[in-house]
C-alpha cells in the first residue's frame, strides 16, 4: 500500500517536472588566512611585530632589497620566520605594511614586511622579550593606519 504524498513532496515534485531549478544560497565569503605577524606592547620598545607564538621580530641592517645576509652561524641565534610557498600573508587589522616571502639561499621561503626578512632571536626566552636589539638588529616597530 503507497502512502499518500504529502503537500510539500507534493509541490517539490511539480517544481521539478515544470524545470524550476532549486533555490541556490549565495556563496560564503573565503575565509582569510591566519595572522601571519601579531603586534604587541612592550614596555621598553613601544609596539612591535611579534611571530604568532608572541616572539619578537627582528630586520638585520645588512639585508635591503630583497638580499638574505644571515646565513650558517648566523641562523643559530636568529630564527628566520618561514612560511611555505603559496601560504597567503596577513598583517593585524589596523597595521600598515605589506608582507612579502623571499627565497633564502639555505632554503625555504623568508617572510618580509616592507622588504625586509624578519627573524626571531633565541635568546627571547619569552614573548615579547626583547633581547636581540644590537647595533644592526632591530625590532619591526609597525606603522598604524591614520586615524579617520
Amino acid at each position: 500500500m503507497q502512502r499518500p504524498m504529502t503537500p510539500l513532496l507534493a509541490a517539490l515534485a511539480v517544481a521539478s517536472c515544470m524545470g524550476a531549478a532549486p533555490q541556490q544560497h549565495p556563496a560564503a565569503a573565503p575565509t582569510p588566512p591566519p595572522l601571519t605577524v601579531m603586534v604587541a606592547d612592550t614596555d621598553a620598545l613601544g609596539r612591535v611585530l611579534t611571530a604568532p607564538d608572541g616572539h619578537t621580530l627582528y630586520r638585520y641592517d645588512r639585508e635591503d632589497g630583497g638580499t638574505v645576509a644571515c646565513v650558517t652561524t648566523c641562523t643559530d641565534t636568529r630564527k628566520p620566520l618561514l612560511t611555505r610557498p603559496g601560504t597567503g600573508l596577513r598583517l593585524p587589522p589596523g597595521i600598515v605594511g605589506t608582507l612579502g616571502t623571499v627565497s633564502r639561499p639555505d632554503g625555504g621561503d623568508q617572510v618580509t614586511y616592507d622588504g625586509s626578512p624578519l627573524y626571531t632571536y633565541a635568546a627571547d626566552e619569552q614573548p615579547v622579550d626583547a633581547n636581540g636589539v644590537t647595533l644592526h638588529w632591530h625590532v619591526i616597530q609597525p606603522r598604524n593606519v591614520p586615524a579617520a
